[in-house]
């Protein structure tokens, strides 16, 4: 009896010596594999955060900060079919949807005789002066809108959820902070610069939020920008369908065609120059 009892005791201890061995074994594997799954998910974080400061300098002006050109490549998409969207859902009249803040705005300003500013103070100078431009158009607007380095001299705002009816006293704030901004230079010279602005509004007829696409609305905006420099610079421009416009006529002569709009009052003009008449149009393609 008592032999057979050590003899089930000894089982018993190598059974238990064996099981806890294995248990002992599952923890070190189970910390081996969680410690090697922080290491792959820290891996796959740096990674993913190299590609996304890779896509933001792909997007980004490196003088500037601001976004480039491609952003509105990326962005644009996702922000027409949101304006699209809430559009379709409004039950407000024409009337009242110019109130809303349910729209884009497009802003394209341009600094007046920047070339002055590079040919007898230099291009590090000009680019300083870039720079305190870019700081000017992050404080006249939200953090909501996106001010875009469109090439040279010329930058984008794109206002998002805006009122059109409200978009003249943004092309007035900026165009009046940077009037009355001192652009200071490292050699202690101040200059004083103002800017040319052109606005208009995505969707263009408020009623029909997908007759012209946001690149044709931009077209638009930028012929009113060089309309704003032909008037006398320091000043600027918008256009916007008339209440009774065609939209039909709209569609197949915009945006080259705002001239013989103007004159059918299929559209009309809000300007800061005193005679929105004896404005010039650039008719380029």
């Amino acid at each position: 009896t008592l032999l057979a009892l050590g003899g089930t005791g000894s089982i018993l201890l190598v059974i238990g010596w064996r099981v806890g061995a294995l248990h002992r074994r599952n923890r070190m594997l189970e910390a081996m594999v969680a410690a090697r799954t922080r290491e792959v998910e820290a891996k796959a974080g740096e990674l993913e955060r190299a590609n996304e400061a890779l896509r933001n300098q792909n997007l980004t002006d490196p003088l500037t900060g601001l976004r480039n050109r491609r952003y509105l490549g990326v962005c644009m998409p996702k922000d027409v079919a949101q304006v699209q969207r809430v559009h379709r859902d409004v039950t407000a009249s024409r009337n009242e949807r110019v109130l809303l803040n349910i729209d884009l705005v497009f802003l394209m300003v341009d600094i007046d005789h920047f070339k002055f500013v590079n040919d007898h103070h230099g291009h590090a100078a000009g680019d300083q002066v870039l720079q305190q431009v870019a700081e000017i158009l992050r404080q006249a607007t939200r953090d909501s809108d996106t001010v875009v380095r469109w090439g040279g001299e010329e930058f984008l705002v794109v206002a998002r959820n805006a009122a059109r009816r409200e978009s003249a006293l943004l092309a007035e704030r900026i165009r009046t902070q940077m009037a009355e901004h001192a652009f200071r230079l490292e050699d202690g010279t101040v200059l004083h610069r103002t800017c040319s602005v052109g606005f208009t509004f995505y969707p263009f007829a408020p009623e029909n939020s997908d007759f012209l696409p946001w690149e044709q609305v931009l077209d638009i905006a930028d012929h009113c920008l060089f309309a704003a420099k032909r008037g006398g610079r320091n000043a600027w421009v918008g256009v916007f369908p008339s209440d009774d416009c065609d939209t039909t006529r709209l569609q197949a002569a915009l945006p080259t065609g705002i001239p013989g709009l103007l004159k059918s009052g299929d559209i009309a003009v809000a300007t800061s120059l005193p005679d929105p008449r004896a404005l010039e149009w650039d008719l380029r393609k």
